[in-house]
């Protein structure tokens, strides 16, 4: 029997062929659509073709048109990272710490290293010259088209494209497709830097008599990082809220649908809230979960979720806020820090200031970048449902949302006026093909071709072990988090461990008042990893099955150092 497939997973690559899912989750969580799987399918092979021309080593690494998978690939409707692309584009900069990186930062990349690239030496120096020259300008690039991004979001840009012909929406996709390709890509440059300098420092302080594992702590509690500021930032608005009585009790009161309305008729008690409100939503409106993904609506379209954390951020003390948690985080960061560079023999301290200052000043970048690539998909969003209105228009769909459940090509076909047969029988199959992946399971990491899984009934476990990224031990009750939408009904108050499947950045808010976080997939430089290291709270990730042999309620021990969750009582 063949192993279970969906109609838009990719092809294998016949060369690139080290896969992991430990990274993909918290870019595109769960199972995706075929539009969108399909859509980043041919960003990534046109965007790869790009970044790699740049480099002189870059024609030694083969990429690929669709359907065949480069850095992402799709399994079993699943969004996996590519390990051995990495490692081959890595090295075309520098093969050591390509493959120092790969066993750092990628689970399963044992395998990878038969894919470093060979080139002349002044041919890899020809490329790092490039990287360098990329890396210099990274910084000030992303924050111009922040900027921009945000300016534009100002004006009605937005309303325009929502109501745009079928055919001048899909130019219209592809114009911001441009962009946002470049913003990728300047993400994943800065990511190789941040990798690479963190590796660097290791180097330099194991070479120094120092410990190499000091890394992490010495990249973390950065203080205010892109991925913070909208914990910041809902935590200030909480407190304009407590000023005002009304807004206060109508929060406090838990009615969210109530808060909402009071808010849609502009009450003049609530205006100073509404003003800050409104602010927050065009800085930060453009997150949610899965947010990378422009057909999902995002908090300017529905603010319950930022409603609900505004709630939640009224119960913190001034000792619980997330700036409070930055401060304790960097003054534990600036401590090792001290701690570390004394250990160090006396010729080896310079070398490890600037190794330090580099892959704090990467690591910081790289959360930075991201968003900017973020907010530019999100930028896609209404052209796009210009597409889906125009699509059953013209009588190709029987409903506008159905375009989801047609590859990128297929609707760039019915654009143009293809008539696609039996297209309703297809989106019945793979409407059916969505909902049997959700019972699919994949390994961390694969070599070759993989055989999904079904989900299988869990045993009865004490504890768990997954891969400690924030140290730290904490005990608490376990609150299982699902999804960003399970939080309205479900509070995490201070001291409770919030346990998920994923975290991406809109998560970002409930790590506040958590003792721990606990999560099913991810890696050392993931979301869960990165916040909770910037909020110095433990963090465990790569926990099988986690969300389903925890139960809610359960007290339950995090020891982020170990990578181990101990159930210490049930509910």
């Amino acid at each position: 029997m063949a192993a279970f497939r969906t109609d838009w997973d990719t092809e294998p690559n016949p060369v690139y062929d080290v896969w992991t899912i430990t990274n993909g989750g918290e870019i595109l969580p769960g199972v995706l659509s075929p539009f969108i799987a399909t859509l980043f399918n041919d960003i990534d092979s046109r965007g790869l073709k790009e970044l790699m021309g740049a480099y002189p080593t870059g024609k030694r690494v083969k990429v690929f048109k669709p359907p065949v998978g480069n850095f992402f690939g799709i399994t079993a409707g699943r969004l996996a990272l590519n390990v051995g692309f990495s490692v081959a584009a890595m090295s075309c900069i520098d093969p050591a710490i390509a493959a120092a990186m790969a066993a750092q930062f990628f689970q399963g990349s044992d395998d990878a290293v038969r894919l470093l690239v060979s080139a002349p030496a002044a041919e890899v120096q020809a490329s790092l010259d490039v990287a360098t020259r990329q890396r210099a300008t990274a910084e000030a690039e992303a924050l111009a088209a922040q900027q921009d991004l945000y300016e534009e979001r100002l004006t009605d840009q937005a309303a325009v494209d929502r109501v745009l012909p079928l055919k001048a929406a899909w130019k219209r996709l592809q114009e911001l497709l441009v962009p946002a390709g470049q913003h990728l890509n300047r993400h994943l440059v800065v990511s190789t830097a941040a990798g690479e300098m963190q590796v660097r420092l290791a180097g330099v302080i194991a070479a120094g008599g120092g410990d190499p594992a000091s890394i992490v702590g010495l990249c973390s509690g950065l203080g205010n990082v892109e991925s913070s500021k909208p914990a910041l930032a809902l935590y200030d608005l909480a407190q304009v809220a407590r000023k005002q009585h009304v807004v206060r009790t109508a929060l406090e009161a838990g009615d969210i649908g109530a808060v909402l309305t009071a808010m849609e008729q502009n009450h003049r008690l609530w205006e100073v809230f509404i003003d800050e409100f409104d602010e927050f939503i065009h800085r930060y409106g453009f997150r949610v979960q899965g947010e990378a993904d422009p057909t999902v609506p995002d908090w300017s379209e529905d603010p319950t979720f930022v409603i609900s954390q505004v709630r939640s951020m009224l119960a913190l003390k001034a000792t619980e806020s997330p700036a409070s948690q930055i401060k304790k985080a960097a003054a534990t960061r600036e401590k090792l820090e001290k701690s570390v560079r004394a250990s160090l023999a006396v010729d080896h301290r310079d070398a490890f200031d600037d190794a330090l200052t580099q892959a704090q000043r990467f690591t910081a970048m790289r959360e930075l970048t991201k968003a900017v690539w973020v907010l530019s998909m999100r930028h896609m969003r209404p052209a796009i449902l210009a597409i889906g209105d125009g699509l059953a228009a013209a009588g190709h769909l029987r409903h506008a949302h159905e375009y989801v459940y047609c590859t990128y090509r297929e609707v760039e076909a019915m654009v143009k006026g293809t008539r696609l047969d039996d297209l309703p029988a297809t989106v019945t199959r793979r409407k059916k093909q969505r909902s049997q992946a959700e019972q699919y399971t994949l390994p961390h990491a694969w070599v070759g071709d993989v055989t999904p899984t079904k989900k299988k009934a869990v045993t009865e476990q004490r504890r768990l072990v997954g891969l400690g990224v924030s140290a730290g031990t904490a005990t608490g009750r376990a609150r299982i988090i699902l999804n960003t939408e399970a939080a309205f009904a479900r509070d995490i108050e201070p001291g409770d461990v919030l346990v998920a499947p994923f975290t991406d950045t809109p998560w970002t808010p409930l790590f506040i008042p958590a003792a721990a976080v606990v999560v099913e997939t991810g890696g050392m430089l993931s979301h869960a990893a990165t916040v909770a290291r910037e909020f110095g709270i433990p963090c465990v990730v790569l926990v099988d099955d986690a969300t389903r042999v925890i139960r809610e309620g359960d007290t339950v021990t995090v020891d982020g150092a170990a990578g181990t969750i101990t159930i210490e009582r049930r509910a």
